[in-house]
C-alpha cells in the first residue's frame, strides 16, 4: 500500500509537470521525405510513438505464443495422462500405507507406464514386490526400470544391489556392488552398501575404515556406528589373537597392544571392546595390566560391568586394589555395585568384618541373588551357620531376584577358593 502511495504521488507529480510544460511550449516537429511532410507539435508525437510502441509489443506477444491446434491438443493429451499417472500414484502410496502391498505394485506400475518421469514409481513398485517376496516379479519391474529411464541405470543398479541383499542373495549383492563402487566410489549409499556386506562376511579389517567415512556422509547414525564400530572392535581383537597365537606371550601380548591402540577413540570407549581386550589380556598372564587399565578407565568414566571385572581380578596386593575401590566412594556413594566389588576385595584381603559389612549395605541398595549367595558363603566358611540362616529365611520371599550368571558363579568359586 505504501508503494502503491508513493507511485501515485510520482505519477501525479510526473503529470503536472509534463501538462505545465505543454501550455508553455507545444515545440514543433517536421518530418519532410520527398514530396511528402509532417508537422506536428513534440506532445503528439512523443504520444504517437508510445501508441505504437504499445501495438508492435502485443502484435508480437501475440504472434510469439499463437500455437496450432494440434500442439494444443497434444499437450492437453501429455497433462491429462500425467494427471491420470499422478492418481494412480496416488491410491498406490495410500495402499502401501495400508499395507496392501499388492495392489500398491498394481497402481504404482500404471503409474510408472504412463508418467514422464517413471523411475521413481518403477522404484517404489519394485518395493511392494520385495516385500511380497515375488523376486520374479522384482527383478522383471526393474528391468522394465531400466528400458523406460536408461538415465537411471546407476539408480537402478544400487536398489537392485540393496534388494539382492535383503533377500539374502549375497553373492549377487556383491557382485553388483562391485560393479558400482568402479561407477560410484563416491556414492555415500554405496558404501553403506559394501558397509553390509563386509559386516555380513565379518570382514572387519575392510570394514573398519569405512565407519568414520559413512558418519562424515550421515549414511548410518549414531546407533549403527556404534554397532560398527563394537563388531569391528572385538573382531579385530580377536582376530589379532589368532593370528599371532603361535607366538610366545610377551609378543602375542604386544600385538594385541597395538591391535587396541589402532582403534579410534569411540571404540575404546566401548565397555564391551574392552571387556574383550582385558580378556585377551588374561589369556596371555597380563593380570597387574589388565587391572591398571580397569583402574584408570574407571577413574574417568564409570562402568558397573568394568568395575564387577576389577573385583574378580587378583592383582596379589588386595589392599591395593581396596584402597583404589574405597578411593570411588566420593563419586559413588551409594552405589550396589562398588559395595559388592569392596566386599569382594575385603574378603580377600581377609578383612571379614568389612567384607560382611559391605555385603550387607550392597544387599540394602539393590537386593541381588548373586551377593546374597556370596555373603550366605561367606557366613558358612566363617563357621556362622546360624548368621547365614537368618540371612536365607531373612530373604525367603519372592523377590525375583536376577540369577547369577556364569561369571557371577566363577567369581563366587574364587573367593570361596
Amino acid at each position: 500500500m505504501r508503494r502503491f502511495l508513493i507511485l501515485l504521488v510520482i505519477l501525479l507529480v510526473a503529470g503536472a509537470w509534463i501538462g505545465q510544460a505543454m501550455v508553455e511550449d507545444t515545440g514543433y516537429v517536421l518530418i519532410a521525405y520527398k514530396q511528402t511532410s509532417i508537422e506536428t507539435s513534440i506532445w503528439v508525437l512523443c504520444l504517437a510513438t508510445l501508441l505504437l510502441f504499445a501495438i508492435l509489443h502485443l502484435l508480437l506477444n501475440i504472434f510469439t505464443h499463437i500455437r496450432s491446434p494440434i500442439e494444443s491438443l497434444k499437450e492437453w493429451n501429455q497433462s491429462r495422462t500425467e494427471r491420470k499417472a499422478e492418481a494412480k500414484a496416488h491410491l498406490g502410496l495410500m495402499a502401501r500405507a495400508e499395507g496392501d502391498w499388492w495392489r500398491a505394485r498394481r497402481m504404482l506400475l500404471q503409474a510408472a507406464k504412463t508418467s514422464h518421469t517413471p523411475t521413481i514409481y518403477y522404484l517404489e513398485a519394485a518395493e511392494m514386490a520385495a516385500r511380497l517376496g515375488d523376486e520374479k516379479e522384482l527383478s522383471r519391474i526393474l528391468d522394465d526400470a531400466l528400458k523406460a529411464a536408461p538415465q537411471a541405470e546407476k539408480a537402478i543398479q544400487l536398489s537392485r544391489a540393496q534388494f539382492e541383499l535383503r533377500l539374502g542373495h549375497a553373492g549377487k549383492a556383491a557382485a553388483l556392488t562391485e560393479q558400482l563402487i568402479q561407477t560410484q566410489q563416491d556414492n555415500p549409499q554405496v558404501k553403506l552398501l559394501q558397509a553390509q556386506l563386509l559386516r555380513n562376511n565379518h570382514d572387519w579389517k575392510n570394514l573398519y575404515p569405512l565407519i568414520g567415512e559413512l558418519i562424515r556422509n550421515k549414511a548410518i547414525d549414531d546407533a549403527t556406528a556404534q554397532e560398527y564400530r563394537y563388531l569391528a572392535g572385538i573382531g579385530l581383537l580377536q582376530n589379532a589373537a589368532k593370528e599371532y597365537a603361535q607366538l610366545p606371550a610377551e609378543q602375542l601380548a604386544t600385538e594385541l597392544r597395538k591391535c587396541w591402540n589402532s582403534l579410534s577413540f569411540e571404540t575404546q570407549q566401548l565397555a564391551a571392546v574392552r571387556i574383550e581386550y582385558l580378556q585377551l589380556l588374561l589369556s596371555v598372564g597380563k593380570t597387574s595390566e589388565a587391572i591398571d587399565l580397569l583402574s584408570g578407565w574407571l577413574g574417568k568414566s564409570w562402568n558397573e560391568e568394568l568395575l564387577l571385572r576389577f573385583s574378580e581380578l587378583d592383582s596379589g596386593d588386595p589392599n591395593g586394589q581396596l584402597k583404589t575401590a574405597k578411593s570411588w566412594l566420593k563419586q559413588q556413594p551409594n552405589n550396589a555395585a562398588l559395595e559388592l566389588c569392596l566386599a569382594r576385595l575385603s574378603q580377600r584381603a581377609q578383612l571379614w568384618g568389612a567384607a560382611i559389612q559391605h555385603y550387607k549395605r550392597s544387599l540394602e541398595l539393590e537386593t541381588h541373588a548373586q551377593t546374597l549367595v556370596e555373603l550366605s558363603q561367606l557366613y558358612l566358611n566363617l563357621g556362622e551357620q546360624n548368621e547365614a540362616a537368618v540371612l536365607m529365611q531373612h530373604y525367603n520371599q519372592p523377590l525375583h531376584l536376577p540369577a547369577p550368571n556364569a561369571a557371577d558363579r566363577e567369581t563366587r568359586k574364587s573367593l570361596v577358593s
